[in-house]
């Protein structure tokens, strides 16, 4: 399961914990099933829009599954938008040609239907209303983090023959059909890195989802999806997390710079990224500037060799930017009309 899954149950998850309704709609079953407390998994079909207080979507593709199944004309929407994209191509924003363009046209209807849309960051902020206006409220819900997460199990290095320190990069590397030029950026830059780390006797490890056909096995070692009940160990026994920005200004918050630092690990960033801060915050990492792949490697070497990992860290993102935080905003969100009793959250209408 990616990232973006996962942000969509943890966020359903801490809102049935502060004690709301929750259906999260979305065909993973063929019948409505419990979860958890307060939290059904409701396939498409079941679901009737009118018995919601909020329905809540989930990126753009939620947003077009409520339209494709009848429920974009309910009264309070609320569209989470993981990345905003401008009527022309805009600097910071990864998505081009007929993807942008499809992505442009979901917007307008968002900006059109919902009563409050939430973004990431302050530069999807800012694009938002350069395109929309400030018809439609707009509030700030960033990523989080699982504050309780599974004790440790051991290094999962040893049992696939790695030894020594490790660089890891987690998370989605994307598709040649989704977001291709950062796939084929990414994979040739993690390459680059690889090389530069092999060099300093430092192994480059990634994993997660996403086409890794130009990945070469002889500087990078990709383990593919892994669930996330191990990632957490593969982060507790290595020596730095990597995160690659999208380009030299970029939009979108990297989701993996949270996961790192919930488990203590120090974390080499490029600048550019705009949850960065988070370094800075805690103290635990090092910044360079966007394709430096040298310095890059030697941020890396030096965070490896003077800097360990710090619980207190992790202690402090559990703290500060758990799911459960993180719903609390939503909480501030639904007070403008009266607190929810049942809330529906739409993702896309098929995993994938």
């Amino acid at each position: 399961m990616n990232m973006a899954w996962i942000r969509f149950y943890r966020i359903a998850e801490a809102l049935a914990r502060r004690g709301h309704e929750v259906d999260a709609v979305v065909n993973l079953a063929p019948e409505p099933r419990l979860r958890a407390a307060r939290l059904r998994e409701v396939p498409f079909k079941f679901a009737r829009w009118d018995r919601y207080d909020v329905v809540k979507t989930f990126f753009h593709k939620g947003f077009e599954s409520l339209l494709a199944e009848g429920g974009g004309d309910h009264p309070f929407i609320i569209s989470k938008l993981g990345s905003v994209v401008g009527s022309a191509q805009t600097p910071g924003v990864y998505f081009f040609g007929r993807e942008r363009e499809q992505l442009y046209e979901t917007q307008k209807e968002i900006a059109r239907r919902s009563r409050i849309v939430t973004v990431l960051t302050n530069r999807s902020a800012a694009l938002w209303w350069k395109e929309h206006g400030r018809g439609v409220p707009l509030y700030m819900v960033p990523t989080g983090v699982d504050a309780e997460i599974p004790a440790p199990r051991g290094n999962p290095y040893s049992g696939i023959g790695v030894e020594g320190p490790v660089a890891l990069f987690t998370g989605h590397l994307y598709k040649k059909d989704a977001q291709r030029e950062v796939n084929l950026i990414w994979q040739q830059r993690l390459n680059r890195l690889g090389r530069e780390l092999r060099s300093r006797g430092i192994k480059l490890v990634a994993m997660g989802s996403g086409e890794t056909d130009l990945i070469d096995p002889g500087v990078v070692i990709h383990l593919g999806e892994i669930d996330l009940e191990q990632v957490w160990d593969f982060q507790r026994h290595a020596s730095a997390g990597i995160v690659l920005a999208q380009g030299p200004v970029q939009d979108n918050e990297s989701s993996k710079l949270y996961c790192y630092l919930r488990t203590g690990l120090p974390v080499v960033c490029e600048r550019g990224v705009p949850n960065a801060w988070l370094i800075e915050e805690t103290g635990l990492g090092a910044m360079v500037d966007y394709d430096d792949v040298e310095h890059f490697a030697q941020a890396v070497a030096r965070v490896a060799r003077e800097m360990p990992k710090d619980e207190q860290v992790g202690d402090y993102m559990a703290r500060e930017h758990s799911w459960n935080a993180r719903a609390a905003l939503y909480d501030f969100a639904f007070a403008t009309s009266g607190p929810p009793h049942l809330i529906a959250a739409t993702a896309a209408l098929a995993a994938g």
